[in-house]
């Protein structure tokens, strides 16, 4: 069979926004509908998802459809990096029926991953069918299309609902989206969303609750500029925090303190490129973010308090009736703490803040121009400021510890944040500097760090775990022992250890 390359290649820019099926109604009912420039087109589109029976293509990041319309069949080949939801490249080329056709995939990125034991093993996995009603909007010399969805994917028995609502940039200023985003926002439940129908199959085939997200890989090639380095490093924070969302509206502990360390790290991404970003509107972003770790920050500290001190407790004094009361009290603190961070997730101001965010990162102002005056420029290669960034940190780690058995309380504190901003910059950077001795100190480095932060963090959790105890009621806590002298200068044992196994290692950037 002779290899054809497919009929269409594009750029998919798309900006995708989650709604409750019950606001369904109020969304087609928006005045700024109205203004599109041609009747509203609806049809129903079904669609089929084809991969290997141990996702071979997911695993490479790489997504294979068919999908009936009305005009027939279209196989559509997209990239699906996590980290790449508001861009993505696809390739498209019509078809006579549901069943794929490979040699359309000559010059794609399906076409690497094509080994005979991958033709002969890809398979239907999952299908997607909705209802979708597309607008088309005109605004100088950008247009955009609003689709909004409704249907489900389903795998087997099992289903998960879609309520979607889509802007794709069909030419223009990618801007145009957002402030489309953001007329609709004003006055409609609409949040970021950042998995695709493709993932959301895939989770359903993979079972269990997929609504948590840990932190995945960053990857900044040598080669990328400082921009498209910040925008990865941004995409994968934000990625996380997003996908944290819904969970975390639902009272998931889990899920709470992964869009907190998702927060951390994005904050941490910012600090590593301030002086480049300088402006408004990162102060502004700053302020969002650190309002919503404001807005978590107790729910988690209780969740903490109550698995490491009240809940042993408990279980040793089962009959003891202050004890009993003390963990009424906190249960009763810990659903408040829950509400607070529950209602500001489900906030319009959070909403809103993801959407600037997003803004910010994908076609903010910094981008547009070199600043000479300071920091590094959006269009020089990473590597330089990569290694510039990582000696500062490393320095600061340097300096704060070298006389740790000394350091107070604050200090101590101070070192692990500074630990842990060089750890995150660490795995930030960690393709940035490739090569086998690279490697290996980088390893070593994350280790050292790891233990560091750890150790320097039972400081912390004490001294939490003392203002609660204190402002507990009655004497539940009489029984609890004062602090533990013996476990604290273990500790610190373990953190000089791995200070001094971090001073050992030598830059990995320097490699």
């Amino acid at each position: 069979m002779v290899a054809r390359k497919p009929e269409h290649e594009a750029k998919e820019i798309e900006l995708k926004l989650a709604f409750d099926p019950a606001d369904a109604p109020r969304i087609l009912d928006h005045p700024l509908l109205a203004d599109a420039n041609a009747v509203p087109k609806r049809r129903e589109l079904f669609t089929v998802y084809y991969d290997t029976g141990d996702d071979v293509l997911r695993q490479a990041g790489v997504f294979l459809r068919v999908r009936a319309t009305d005009d027939g069949y279209v196989q559509t080949i997209k990239t699906g990096n996590k980290a790449e939801f508001f861009e993505r490249n696809e390739w498209e080329h019509p078809l006579p029926s549901y069943e794929p056709d490979l040699a359309h995939a000559e010059g794609t990125a399906l076409a690497p991953l094509l080994i005979p034991e991958v033709r002969e093993g890809l398979n239907p996995r999952f299908q997607t069918r909705f209802w979708r009603k597309a607008y088309q909007f005109q605004r100088d010399a950008t247009e955009v299309e609003l689709a909004i969805d409704q249907g489900e994917v389903t795998a087997g028995v099992l289903a998960a609902p879609i309520c979607e609502l889509e802007l794709e940039l069909k030419s223009g200023d990618a801007r145009a989206l957002f402030h489309l985003a953001r007329e609709l926002a004003e006055t409609l439940p609409l949040t970021l969303a950042v998995k695709s129908k493709a993932e959301r199959g895939f989770e359903l085939l993979d079972g269990g609750d997929h609504r948590m997200e840990k932190a995945g890989g960053v990857e900044v090639a040598p080669d990328k500029t400082n921009a498209e380095a910040f925008r990865t490093i941004a995409r994968n924070c934000l990625r996380q925090i997003v996908a944290n969302t819904p969970a975390v509206r639902d009272g998931s502990p889990e899920a709470l303190h992964q869009m907190r360390i998702g927060l951390r790290r994005l904050r941490a991404g910012i600090a590593l490129f301030t002086k480049m970003l300088d402006g408004e509107d990162r102060e502004s972003i700053k302020d969002a973010l650190r309002w919503i770790t404001q807005e978590l920050g107790p729910a988690r500290d209780l969740d903490v308090f109550m698995a490491d001190v009240l809940e042993p407790l408990r279980a040793a004094h089962p009959d003891n009736a202050e004890v009993a009361e003390a963990h009424r009290d906190f249960m009763t603190r810990r659903e408040a703490a829950y509400t607070r961070a529950k209602d500001a997730v489900g906030s319009d101001r959070f909403r809103g803040a993801l959407l600037d965010l997003t803004a910010w990162i994908e076609t903010g102002a910094w981008a547009d121009y070199d600043n000479a005056r300071s920091g590094p420029a959006p269009s020089d290669p990473i590597a330089a400021h990569g290694a510039k960034q990582l000696s500062r940190l490393r320095r600061r780690v340097k300096k704060s510890g070298a006389n740790l058995r000394d350091l107070t309380v604050d200090e101590r504190h101070e070192l692990r944040i500074r630990a842990k901003r060089l750890r995150y910059a660490t795995e930030f950077f960690a393709t940035t500097f490739p090569g086998k001795k690279s490697d290996k100190r980088r390893s070593e480095s994350l280790s050292a760090l790891r233990d560091l932060q750890d150790s320097l963090g039972v400081f912390h959790d004490i001294a939490t775990r003392q203002a609660l105890r204190t402002a507990a009621k009655g004497d539940a806590f009489a029984h609890l022992p004062g602090p533990d002298m013996a476990e604290e200068k273990k500790q610190l044992k373990e953190a000089r250890r791995a200070y001094a196994r971090f001073i050992e290692v030598k830059a990995f950037w320097k490699a």
